[in-house]
């Protein structure tokens, strides 16, 4: 079987029914190790069978991947909307885009429901709220968008680990934040006619200093909120580094193993082609011989032939 034809047999799997699922696995990793590739039936044979709502998530990167890729351009959108209003830019912008990405949520959860519904599977609240969990990861990230657009899922995404998705709430939070970094003071009202040059003095003071702890506050809150943002950011990209070397780990491991089983096959055939050749030389020297000894009897027969006179 050709890498590709391999390719679209475990696209195929994920397809199935979850019922369905693991005896074509098991049919899929038994006709691979018949076709000598026992590596690639080893790994057919460990995918895991999908959750229910892991499955809806993949029928939908099968079925409805124009509305899919809709999302996690909203993704896209919000992730760059976030950072322009940390920098205190774009605050309608990013009302606009949080609110798309989860009008985009809302309508591939309706759409997940409806194929469980069609293949006669239960539409729990609970596997509501895990399609939509995955559906927040894969718009939130770019790497869970790639698990997600594969259609491959054997299990639900967290979107704490994959960063996490702009809720209205945030988006406020956010604009306060970056709208009271940027505020400008106000200056001190000034005084009226007929007021005591102490007593405006005085006043003015006052009004500066109250101004100045308001706003001192508003800063700290703004750097508390910017340095929570960088923790979780270096939190979530430190999670996908470590989840990617252990991915890579196994698969350079499977790697191994494979071109081990490859070389031990490769010595033991060098050995048998080895033994052929030392036979055949063998073989050859007896013929060889033979040949000498039968010029040689030839020769001497016609020795003792008697010439005519």
């Amino acid at each position: 079987m050709s890498k590709l034809a391999g390719e679209q047999a475990v696209d195929g799997l994920f397809r199935l029914a979850p019922e369905e699922f693991v005896a074509a696995r098991d049919d899929l990793a038994r006709r691979l190790k018949r076709e000598g590739d026992a590596a690639a039936a080893a790994e057919v044979k460990a995918l895991r069978r999908p959750s229910l709502s892991a499955w809806a998530v993949n029928q939908l990167a099968h079925g409805r991947a124009d509305e899919l890729e809709q999302l996690l351009a909203t993704g896209e959108r919000l992730r760059s909307a976030h950072q322009a209003a940390l920098a205190g830019e774009g605050a309608a912008e990013l009302r606009a885009a949080a609110r798309a990405e989860r009008e985009a949520v809302t309508s591939l959860v309706v759409a997940s429901l409806e194929v469980l519904r069609q293949a006669g599977h239960p539409t729990t609240d609970a596997t509501r709220d895990r399609v939509a969990a995955t559906l927040h990861a894969a718009a939130a990230d770019p790497a869970a968008a790639e698990l997600v657009r594969r259609g491959r899922l054997t299990h639900d995404l967290d979107p704490s680990g994959f960063g996490t998705p702009l809720s209205a709430d945030d988006a406020e939070a956010d604009l306060e934040a970056a709208g009271a970094a940027r505020a400008p003071r106000r200056r001190g009202a000034g005084t009226g006619p007929g007021r005591a040059r102490r007593q405006r003095s005085q006043a003015g003071a006052a009004d500066r200093e109250d101004r100045g702890k308001a706003a001192a506050k508003e800063d700290d809150l703004a750097a508390a909120r910017a340095r929570r943002t960088a923790a979780v950011a270096a939190r979530d990209d430190a999670r996908k580094r470590a989840r990617l070397a252990a991915d890579q780990a196994v698969l350079a491991t499977r790697q191994a193993e494979r071109l081990g089983r490859l070389a031990d096959q490769a010595e033991r055939e060098a050995g048998r082609a080895r033994a052929t050749a030392a036979a055949a030389i063998e073989a050859a020297l007896a013929a060889r011989e033979r040949a000498a000894r039968a010029a040689k009897e030839l020769h001497e027969a016609e020795d003792r032939i008697p010439t005519d006179r």
